[in-house]
């Protein structure tokens, strides 16, 4: 079966807010769960809060589903300015892809289809941060072109933790068949 790239609607906010506290529980709760986590992810993975962004004209959130089932997403923030190259304003807010489902082409498919949907907008690159420590994204959004141009800062509990700024000028459309 093959994945299909689209973009999400309303009625894909719960499904896409199960996947983000799976994939962000995954990749930052490594010696386990505690407080800050939980409540971190119940209240900024909400269906709720995904339904706003669906309806924000300012983003899009871009889906990878393989039948009836979500493996992962993109959510993109036109007016979102690189902290450290301003006139930067497309941030990928996030990308996230089940790890069951990683390293099959997904992540690339979503920048694909991503950066199909910012050249109709008539846009020339985009920006993201990535943990410092996420190394498997790190080599991927490298494989993918994205530039590094320095960091910021993700705070939680009183604890700063370091996120590189990464950036690509958009390539050729390549994207998958939707």
């Amino acid at each position: 079966m093959e994945f299909r790239y689209a973009v999400a609607d309303t009625a894909d906010a719960a499904n896409l807010a199960a996947l983000s506290i799976e994939v962000w529980l995954h990749t930052y709760a490594r010696d386990g769960i505690r407080k800050a986590f939980s409540d971190y992810v119940l209240r900024e993975f909400t269906a709720e809060r995904f339904a706003e962004h669906l309806a924000d004209n300012n983003q899009t959130v871009v889906k990878c589903e393989q039948g009836d089932y979500l493996l992962g997403y993109l959510r993109m923030d036109f007016e979102a300015a690189c902290p450290t190259i301003p006139e930067l304003t497309t941030e990928i807010v996030t990308l996230y892809v089940r790890a069951r489902h990683a390293r099959q082409g997904i992540g690339s498919g979503l920048l694909a289809t991503a950066s199909d949907i910012c050249r109709q907008r008539n846009l020339k690159s985009f920006w993201l941060a990535v943990n410092h420590e996420n190394a498997p994204a790190i080599r991927f959004y490298e494989a993918q072109q994205f530039r590094r141009n320095g960091s910021r800062y993700f705070a939680l509990e009183g604890e700063r933790h370091e996120n590189f700024i990464l950036y690509r000028d958009l390539m050729p459309s390549a994207s998958p068949v939707r």
